[in-house]
């Protein structure tokens, strides 16, 4: 069987993990010997879960370069509800034995398949012409290394082939997370206190931010069994915002028209969290009492930022799920079918 820990276990050993995950990811990079990529190549990410939520990172360093990328839903793309043509294709299963990216990939052109696995032996080996590795490393359930993991495996795979300038950033991002699990505990008992107390929990984010947005969507459901939905900024604005009450919260994730979502809720009394790079000053419900903004640091790589706000998102679903009379790592329904047997 697969090594598995607890939730905070796992979170907490991030900064090790981490690093295990950057020195296997470059070991496996180098005996790939992947060609370098042309400078206007598409690239397709093709996963399933906390998997495809972290994809919205990669499309967004790539589009921010200039660089066609885009995410699909593996189900669609094995089922042809989607169809891949892409010049590389990123398969990613941090089991290695999830069914559905495994189909997918079988459509996909030979030649153009990368797999990312934390376990790279399992079934996903038979199915990408090259798979890296994040070190098999114990993860929780809900995950947690194996998810930040990915997010270092883009950085480093695209720095490998020439697509992005990243590897500098990949290498930081170890004592990036360790910082993070030191610097926002005090910070998450807040946020863990207005997400237990929550009905329902709305996240937003866009561009990179999407992915940690998305991920403690998931983390709300699977952990909290708290209805939730993440939602891209702008996109949250056209309607779905309007179901906000005061017994539900708002978790925004943004330096842009993030800013200004919270003036437009806090007055209806919904408790909103803004995480956000932008000084104070310039958030027009600062000093609201329905309001927590939680600083990041100015300067963060896209990558960097990702593993930093997913971190704050983990810590504060730690924090809530002390709120709650059930645990963290139990899950109330279970499907046979997501998971190949293991190797």
């Amino acid at each position: 069987m697969e090594p598995t820990a607890s939730f905070v276990d796992a979170m907490r050993a991030q900064p090790e993990n981490l690093a295990l995950a950057h020195e296997t990811l470059l070991r496996d990079l180098a005996a790939a010997s992947l060609p370098r990529w042309g400078a206007d190549d598409s690239v397709a990410v093709v996963a399933m879960g906390a998997s495809l939520n972290s994809s919205h990172t990669l499309v967004a360093a790539l589009g921010a370069a200039g660089r066609p990328a885009a995410a699909y839903v593996a189900s669609d793309v094995a089922d042809g509800l989607q169809r891949v043509r892409a010049d590389h294709s990123i398969v990613v299963s941090e089991s290695g034995r999830s069914p559905e990216p495994l189909a997918a990939a079988r459509t996909l052109a030979e030649g153009t398949r990368i797999g990312l696995s934390n376990f790279p032996a399992q079934p996903i080996k038979d199915e990408v012409d090259a798979v890296l590795g994040f070190g098999g490393f114990p993860d929780s359930p809900v995950y947690t290394s194996g998810f930040t993991a990915t997010i270092l495996a883009y950085a480093l795979l695209l720095d490998r082939v020439g697509a992005l300038d990243s590897g500098a950033e990949g290498a930081r991002i170890p004592s990036r997370a360790a910082d993070a699990l030191r610097d926002y505990a005090d910070a998450a008992e807040t946020v863990g206190r207005v997400l237990a107390a929550a009905k329902t929990i709305d996240v937003v984010g866009r561009g990179g931010s999407l992915t940690a947005a998305a991920e403690l969507s998931l983390m709300v459901r699977e952990g909290l069994r708290t209805p939730s939905a993440a939602f891209e900024t702008f996109q949250y604005l056209h309607g779905p915002m309007e179901v906000l009450s005061d017994d539900d919260a708002l978790v925004i994730f943004g330096d842009g028209r993030e800013l200004s979502i919270p003036s437009s809720v806090l007055d209806a009394g919904v408790p909103v969290v803004l995480v956000t790079a932008a000084d104070e000053s310039t958030v027009p419900g600062a000093g609201h009492a329905n309001l927590t903004i939680v600083q990041l640091p100015a300067g963060l790589g896209v990558f960097e930022r990702a593993v930093v706000e997913t971190v704050i998102g983990q810590l504060a679903i730690a924090a809530a799920i002390e709120h709650k009379p059930y645990p963290l790592e139990v899950f109330l329904y279970h499907q046979d079918d997501t998971k190949l047997p293991v190797r």
